[in-house]
């Protein structure tokens, strides 16, 4: 895809996930601003999991987006990855309606 230019990117941008595998494990790696965080595929760690929300409950506080995956294989991990992370972009604009109508968010960026 394009380049977002950055002020755009702020309003919303389209952050990066891709499946990764690292001692045998899988995990989706979502990337945000040279952030990154990482959620568990092939372990059952509830613990992980909470900590890649709240990463990404911190970056939708600094702006709105959406994240795609790159490249999803066929492969059953990718699969199982694009089904969470549609699951995910579901969830993340729920919070931000909810953190706009609890003014935890400014409303002001939308025209």
């Amino acid at each position: 895809g394009r380049k977002l230019l950055e002020n755009e990117e702020r309003s919303m941008g389209t952050i990066k996930a891709e499946v990764i595998e690292t001692d045998e494990k899988h995990f989706i790696r979502i990337e945000y601003a040279g952030k990154n965080t990482k959620i568990p595929l092939s372990d059952d760690k509830p613990n992980d999991v909470k900590s890649a929300f709240n990463d990404l409950i911190e970056w939708v506080k600094e702006g709105e987006f959406w994240i795609e995956m790159d490249d999803a294989g066929t492969d059953l991990f990718s699969e199982v990855a694009a089904e969470y992370i549609s699951q995910l972009n579901r969830e993340i604009q729920e919070v931000r309606k909810e953190m706009k109508s609890l003014r935890l968010i400014d409303d002001d960026e939308e025209t």
